[in-house]
């Protein structure tokens, strides 16, 4: 199995944990791959924290890490990670200008960059995803869209690759991260191994069950704006669209179109996601059968109610409550 050099990169809006993590675990790989199989090779690499400058860096939050490497030090690299950073008024390029160069040299020579969470705003910017697959926190997903709309953001996925580019979903998707990039490099063995060490939770259902499915758009328009709050006060009446359409005032075609514009969702895609939405919160905080909370969120035909709720979660409500519910919770800690 051979040994793969690992570059993670550190900037001062750096979410540390998202470097952290991977960081020791690649950097015991060795270790933990031979004590859970100590006859099959051992998964080496040679892993360093890169910073623009050698030395000790503030970064999120006023945590200190040392960075090992220089970007000018690092000659030849297998992989680069981009963990996941504090958003920036202005484009993290402005102020890192010497990231451009140094990501797209390394890119053109064959190296894998893989980013966490809002780390891909930050690859985004260097055009290297232009015209490729990326996902990142479905929170940031629309944004993202907005200021690279080359780039085919698929919120709904943990992780996607395309062309040496490999893109983590929300933060702690650098577990999902880590355990793909395990086996990309060595065996789904020597992954699994890794994954059952340390404990790491992947996600092998995606962003949708823990996506907030309305339209977080913000936008000015008055009218749609008291639209949409009464939707979210109104949805156990009947005829709720053509209730709120008449509301607002405005013609059919009219609202249906500013609404869309608005939110970038039709109003009954809006009136659908606020049910399931309402309908995930209840399952987690109440005991009521999810027939009854169909019912609750406006849906009376609990049947339709089941196949929505699959569709929007990609988890049907019983696995959805299962999964999530605090209920749950005595199944991972003991108390006495």
């Amino acid at each position: 199995m051979p040994n793969i050099t690992i570059s993670i990169l550190a900037i001062e809006e750096t979410m540390i944990y998202t470097l952290a993590g991977p960081y020791d675990i690649f950097s015991t790989a060795a270790i933990c791959s031979q004590q859970m199989a100590p006859k099959k090779p051992a998964f080496v690499t040679n892993t360093s924290i890169v910073g623009l400058k050698k030395g000790a860096l503030t970064c999120y939050n006023g945590l200190t890490i040392e960075c090992q490497q220089s970007l000018d030090e690092v000659d030849n690299t297998d992989l680069i990670i981009l963990p996941s950073i504090e958003f920036l008024e202005q484009p993290f390029l402005s102020k890192y200008p010497e990231l451009q160069g140094w990501l797209t040299k390394h890119y053109k020579k064959g190296t894998v960059i893989a980013s966490v969470c809002a780390g891909a705003f930050l690859l985004a910017e260097t055009g290297l995803l232009d015209g490729k697959i990326t996902t990142t926190h479905w929170a940031f997903a629309d944004d993202m869209q907005a200021k690279f709309p080359d780039v085919d953001v698929h919120s709904d996925k943990i992780i996607t690759e395309q062309d040496n580019l490999v893109c983590a979903g929300g933060a702690t998707s650098w577990q999902d991260l880590v355990s793909y990039l395990v086996e990309k490099y060595s065996t789904v063995e020597t992954a699994k191994h890794i994954d059952q060490f340390f404990l790491l939770n992947t996600r092998q259902e995606g962003q949708l069950p823990y996506k907030l499915l309305k339209s977080m758009v913000r936008h000015e328009d008055k009218v749609i704006k008291e639209s949409q709050e009464l939707i979210e006060s109104s949805l156990v009446e009947e005829e709720l669209l053509a209730n709120v359409t008449q509301a607002s005032g405005l013609p059919e075609r009219t609202f249906k179109r500013r609404f869309k514009v608005a939110t970038k969702q039709t109003p009954n895609e809006y009136i659908q996601n606020v049910r399931i939405d309402t309908a995930k919160n209840l399952l987690l905080v109440s005991s009521s059968t999810v027939q009854e909370i169909a019912e609750q969120v406006g849906l009376m035909d609990g049947s339709y109610f089941r196949r929505l709720f699959k569709r929007k979660t990609s988890l049907t409500a019983q696995d959805f409550r299962r999964s999530f519910a605090s209920s749950e919770e005595s199944k991972k800690v003991l108390r006495k």
